[in-house]
């Protein structure tokens, strides 16, 4: 044998004896960049701006559930006060119990700050004990007079500023049936108003119940029950829902002004063609009860007027110690989060009870749109027309109903 033929023999067997070495190689390079390709398939992947957006709503609780750390705040403080925004900080502890604290402030330069300490479940998640603190600052509220026929001519402020803490408890019967109470502390104090006239300038203590006095107090003992079985809370096209409450206020100052009051809602959805167009009714009568010679003061009587009765009426247009409101809307869904409608309401107030019937009613009637939000109706502009006014334009977060 030549050397050419040993060497060609001597690196054919160095091949062979390499080649598992190399093939083990070649193995393990293959699975490394397996490996390797599947760690960046299981990395998540970057997200866009629209996304980003998305979760910041999600963690503020605009689209489900509560929401968690810091968060802005949108609605409304007090009737007649606008649409008021601000921020709020909401701190679970617990299995669900959490911290809830707003501060707000409107453009009609209402103000509100409140703190709510929603304590864990218990009964089966079926119940819930609450604790709030509420301080409103409404320097400007409408005062048109007692009674359905007081005078547009006479309308005066008054600046209304109620302090209010106390305990709620609700209890969940069933999925659509819950009942609840409270009891609370309320302080009241009245001032003269920010914008003239001020109340004072046409009304006095003869047909002014609470006139004088600038400072009340109440003890408030709440009770009350609903039945709900739409198809979807907050924003629905079918079903209905029946409340009813009654309150108890124990004047702690003058021993005058203690009074109780009940209130009964019935609202009923009615859909046609597949719920595209819905028809929404509702009735709502408060009535009041007081021993002897005691009254109702002006600011807590019942009203009609505003964004949530008889809207072709400003907020509290006309006050009594009773109120019937009645309202009818024919609701289209021409986009998802869109609804337009049509409305009528009418309602009256009385100082006696058995004079809430169908006659002197006040009436209103327009067109409006509502912007649809995950949590139901987030914002409403509305026209409505009545005897007072021709056009009267509400804009507001929130649905009437």
């Amino acid at each position: 044998m030549n050397a050419r033929t040993r060497l060609t023999t001597t690196t054919l067997l160095i091949a062979i004896a390499a080649a598992p070495a190399i093939a083990q190689d070649s193995r393990a390079d293959a699975i490394r960049q397996q490996q390797s390709d599947r760690r960046q398939q299981l990395s998540p992947p970057e997200k866009n701006a629209a996304e980003r957006v998305l979760d910041r709503l999600e963690r503020w609780g605009f689209i489900s559930g509560q929401p968690r750390g810091a968060y802005p705040w949108l609605g409304s403080i007090y009737p007649g006060g606008g649409v008021g925004a601000g921020a709020g900080v909401r701190k679970e502890f617990g299995d669900d119990g959490a911290v809830n604290v707003i501060a707000g402030y409107s453009i009609r330069s209402f103000a509100i700050g409140q703190a709510d300490v929603a304590l864990p479940t218990f009964a089966k998640n079926r119940a819930k004990v609450t604790l709030s603190g509420q301080y409103i600052d409404a320097p400007d509220v409408k005062y048109y007079g007692v009674g359905n026929e007081s005078s547009k001519a006479a309308r005066s402020y008054f600046g209304y500023t109620p302090t209010t803490a106390g305990t709620r408890l609700d209890f969940e019967v069933s999925k659509n049936f819950k009942v609840g109470g409270e009891i609370s502390y309320l302080d009241v104090s009245t001032s003269a108003g920010r914008t003239a006239p001020s109340l004072d300038a046409h009304f006095g203590p003869a047909n002014t119940p609470g006139f004088g006095s600038s400072q009340f107090s109440f003890v408030n003992s709440t009770a009350r029950a609903s039945f709900d079985w739409r198809k979807r809370l907050g924003y629905s096209g079918s079903g209905g829902v029946y409340r009813v409450g009654f309150d108890d206020y124990r004047d702690q100052d003058h021993d005058r002004y203690s009074f109780r009051s009940f209130e009964a809602e019935a609202l009923q959805l009615i859909p046609i063609l597949r719920a595209n167009w819905v028809i929404a009714i509702r009735g709502v009568a408060t009535v009041t009860d007081v021993d002897g010679a005691n009254d109702v003061p002006y600011f807590l009587m019942p009203s009609i007027g505003g964004g949530a009765s008889v809207r072709g009426y400003p907020d509290f247009r006309f006050r009594d110690r009773n109120r019937l409101v009645m309202n009818a809307e024919l609701r289209w869904t021409p986009a998802r989060f869109m609804d337009m409608l049509l409305f009528y309401d009418t309602g009256k107030v009385e100082a006696r009870r058995q004079d809430l019937d169908f006659d002197n009613l006040k009436e209103a009637y327009g067109i409006g749109m509502r912007l649809i939000g995950p949590k139901g109706y987030a914002l409403r502009a509305e026209a409505a027309h009545s005897r007072e006014h021709r056009v009267r334009l509400t804009l507001s977060a929130g649905g009437a109903f």
